[in-house]
């Protein structure tokens, strides 16, 4: 399973089920061998009070005498069950029996499984006289040379079953309860082991929102030692981030210089070539520029905890442009009910977007609309987004003008690196490519539309954080 919680709830609650399970059914099963034995007792202790004051007729007299009630009344109520017969081993005739008999008799129907310790002697299932089951055990008794009885003695099987049936019941209510207080037990004891889990996902987001520069708080050695690495990596990656940089910065200024000096040599010169040699120290320069970009935008991506509010940075960069372009109306429409922000750099956010409001500025006849999403736009599908990059929470940044637009052919061309449509309007025809650049390098996207307004579309799909 991919969560701990639910793998150890349900290994739990099957444990303790077949706990509570077994536990129920060896303590019944021992309380009814135990009742039985007990039962059992009883029938052997009467057969022998029995024999006993037969054999003392036997030897004081040559007439046997009736056995008195052996001091159970039991014996003596009609019907109930508890009966004794005795009767000689070369006959069936029954010479003596309880007054329970009330002068019948009772039915042998089977032989029960069990081992007599007594002696000569077995026990047996059978039928009383108004058809309740009883338990019966019989005995062999020799008093001398033809002088072989049988005894039997019976007890009330209803009895016995009524007692095990009233223990099992309580036993399983009493097992009810032992497994649910077991199962509550356990769930609590999950939950106080997982906690240490739930305060590292707390402070791994921290991190992950820029508001903690590493993993903090007391764990478990389970989990210590992956805080420990955890917060390493972290170091890592800041240092290797703050290296780039300072390399990136040293490269720039290195190569900054010599084409300076080339560029004014050349314009000095009477060459014929001048200008193109001018012509490709630009080239040089852009794409100087162009490597120097893509690897710091690469390196401030990879940096854990980079975060940004979007909010602020979109109503500055709306109020900035209308200063730019007076005469448009930049209108910023955020349509979101949550503190939404960008997982990446504000830098990289204000030069997206500040690059398509421009452009829309440049091109709008009156009116540019820049609005901010919660979410996917409805015609993304969740699939292409699902397995990019550690966020699976998205913001879309749209930004419309009434302008003349683009077609199909035209919205592909605007898109490729130094490409202008329009020679006539300022720039150098990067800005574009550029935004279609970071965007993917933050995994996300950006296309261009039809707008609504009856000009161009420009939709951004960046990586986002909800606070």
């Amino acid at each position: 399973m991919k969560s701990i919680t639910r793998y150890l709830v349900v290994n739990i609650s099957i444990w303790a089920l077949l706990s509570a399970l077994g536990a129920g059914i060896v303590l019944t099963s021992l309380f009814r061998v135990s009742a039985e034995d007990s039962f059992d007792d009883q029938l052997d202790m009467v057969l022998k009070m029995l024999v006993g004051e037969l054999a003392t007729e036997l030897f004081s007299s040559e007439t046997l005498a009736k056995p008195g009630n052996l001091g159970q009344p039991r014996f003596e109520l009609p019907l109930s069950g508890w009966y004794w017969t005795v009767s000689r081993d070369d006959s069936d005739e029954v010479i003596f029996s309880s007054l329970s008999l009330a002068g019948d008799d009772f039915a042998v129907l089977s032989e029960i499984d069990k081992q007599y310790r007594g002696g000569i002697g077995r026990y047996l299932l059978g039928k009383g006289p108004d058809g309740k089951e009883i338990r019966i055990l019989e005995r062999e008794i020799s008093f001398g040379p033809d002088q072989n009885y049988h005894f039997r003695v019976t007890g009330n099987a209803a009895e016995l079953k009524a007692q095990i049936d009233g223990f099992e019941n309580k036993a399983w209510l009493l097992v009810v309860a032992f497994g649910v207080i077991l199962l509550v037990v356990s769930l609590y004891l999950v939950r106080m082991a997982l906690r240490p889990l739930g305060l590292l996902q707390r402070r791994v987001r921290e991190v992950a929102i820029g508001n903690s520069t590493s993993i903090t708080g007391d764990y478990p050695v389970e989990v210590s030692g992956l805080v420990e690495e955890a917060n390493i990596l972290i170091a890592s990656n800041k240092e290797t981030l703050e290296r780039a940089r300072t390399q990136l910065g040293n490269l720039a200024h290195a190569l900054k210089t010599p084409l300076s000096v080339i560029t004014n040599e050349v314009r000095s010169s009477d060459a014929k070539n001048a200008d193109m040699l001018i012509q490709q120290v630009d080239t040089m320069r852009d794409q100087i520029q162009l490597y120097l970009d893509r690897a710091r935008f690469a390196a401030r991506h990879s940096t854990i905890g980079t975060v940004t509010k979007i909010d602020p940075v979109l109503n500055k960069l709306a109020s900035v442009m209308r200063k730019i372009h007076p005469d448009k109306t930049v209108d910023y429409q955020a349509e979101t009910t949550h503190d939404v922000c960008f997982r990446g750099e504000e830098q990289d956010l204000e030069e997206m977007v500040g690059n398509l409001v421009d452009n829309a500025c440049k091109w709008a006849c009156d009116r540019v609309v820049l609005k901010l999403f919660d979410g996917l736009p409805e015609a993304a599908a969740p699939s292409d987004f699902s397995s990019q990059g550690l966020s699976r929470i998205w913001l879309t940044i749209c930004i419309e003008d009434d302008g003349p637009g683009l077609s199909e052919k035209e919205m592909v061309e605007a898109l490729k690196r130094g490409h202008r449509l329009d020679e006539s309007k300022p720039g150098s025809g990067l800005g574009l490519s550029i935004v279609s650049e970071m965007a993917s390098l933050y995994q996300g996207s950006f296309t261009l539309g039809r707008s609504e307004l009856g000009g161009l579309r420009a939709q951004l799909i960046l990586p986002a954080l909800k606070e």
